[in-house]
């Protein structure tokens, strides 16, 4: 759950601006490219951006997690973390000086705090959980102090949302220090603040929908709400496969077959254009999605086919599909009357403790199977 937490610490692409920065329209194309997975013409742009505006508020963090995600695209993980390690390094001096510089402005100090919380994902990465904490700490202070007192910054509600929501679903140890830290650790307030910057927030609007879509599919179960979120995810980029992705999910869980399959077909021809390291971890979620696509068509052997390759193959990160693909193969097994094959299904996904829908559903099916209900 440490994963989560960490995640609303330190996503960094909630950036913030009212409009009125030098430099915005620049610094806004790269954002564009970066969603579109054009991650060479992005970082091009706010290399420029850098040099161009070097005190804009927002550049020189976009900048970092930029080459931090084309990394992750292309290099090995303690690649990708020793370069957002140096790259870190380059601009918080940077924040230090802007931050004094501009000690009326809040979005320097918002942006700083985010960079220090970004310290956080490469901690958590290397399983450093002290410094994890305090990196998170450090980060979320400051910009819960933003949001303090400037509370009609929206965009400063999505890392904050992200934390109290999942702190309300995790352990004591974690809800204890969330209080620590003056928030709430609560599901609904947290969901409050990511709609919020969702349906309001300047820049943060792309991120927020996105986590929205993920909460709604895989923690709340309610593909109806993800629906409108993924689809104007889509529809403003649509080469981002991560959005992509959320949307088909969203579409075969509303029953949307005809649609669903349109959006595989596109997504084939967007998968080929992806760099190999991001094929190994994309070819197993949408085979996930083909066996679901399959269960909704009562095609069980098919989708014991395609969620066996997405089970086996899978390398992402995060493991929330890999509890969902744990999830439907008992259902599927519970449907051709193998029992013990299900079971052993629903305790895998049960194992991971991620705290889905997955594992409640699992535990479920445990002790009624999902073909009797």
């Amino acid at each position: 759950m440490l994963r989560f937490f960490i995640f609303g610490v330190i996503y960094l692409s909630t950036i913030n601006s009212q409009g009125y920065y030098r430099g915005d329209s620049l610094v806004k194309q790269g954002v564009d490219a970066f969603y579109n997975y054009e991650f060479d013409r992005s970082i091009e742009i706010l290399n420029h951006a850098r040099d161009q505006y070097p005190d804009h508020p927002g550049v020189h963090l976009i900048w970092a997690a930029s080459r931090w995600v084309r990394s992750q695209a292309n290099d090995s993980i303690h690649q990708t973390y020793r370069l957002l390690e140096n790259d870190l390094s380059t601009i918080e001096p940077i924040y230090e000086e802007l931050v004094l510089k501009n000690a009326n402005d809040p979005f320097y100090k918002l942006y700083y705090g985010s960079a220090i919380g970004l310290r956080a994902r490469v901690s958590m990465g290397k399983k450093e959980w002290l410094k994890t904490l305090y990196h998170s700490y450090r980060g979320f202070s400051t910009i819960e102090d933003v949001s303090s007192e400037f509370p009609e910054i929206i965009d400063a509600q999505l890392p904050i949302g992200i934390v109290e929501y999942y702190a309300g679903i995790s352990n004591t140890l974690l809800r204890w220090t969330i209080n620590v830290m003056g928030l709430d650790p609560s599901m609904e307030s947290g969901l409050k603040k990511i709609t919020q910057a969702a349906n309001n927030g300047k820049w943060s609007w792309i991120e927020a929908k996105s986590i929205l879509c993920n909460l709604y599919l895989w923690v709340e179960d309610d593909p109806v709400l993800s629906l409108p979120h993924a689809r104007e995810l889509v529809y403003n980029f649509p080469k981002n496969y991560w959005f992509n992705l959320l949307y088909l999910e969203s579409l075969i869980r509303t029953n949307r077959i005809d649609e669903s399959y349109e959006l595989l077909g596109n997504m084939d021809n967007l998968l080929k254009n992806l760099t190999e390291r991001q094929k190994i971890w994309y070819e197993p979620y949408q085979s996930y999605e083909k066996a679901l696509l399959f269960f909704y068509q009562k095609n069980y052997e098919k989708t014991l086919e395609f969620v066996s390759e997405t089970i086996d193959n899978y390398s992402g990160e995060l493991d929330i599909i890999l509890g969902n693909a744990f999830l439907l193969q008992g259902m599927a097994y519970d449907k051709v009357n193998k029992r013990t094959e299900a079971r052993e299904s629903y305790n895998n996904c049960i194992d991971l403790d991620n705290f889905s829908f997955a594992m409640i559903k699992a535990k479920k099916y445990l002790e009624l199977p999902y073909s009797e209900i």
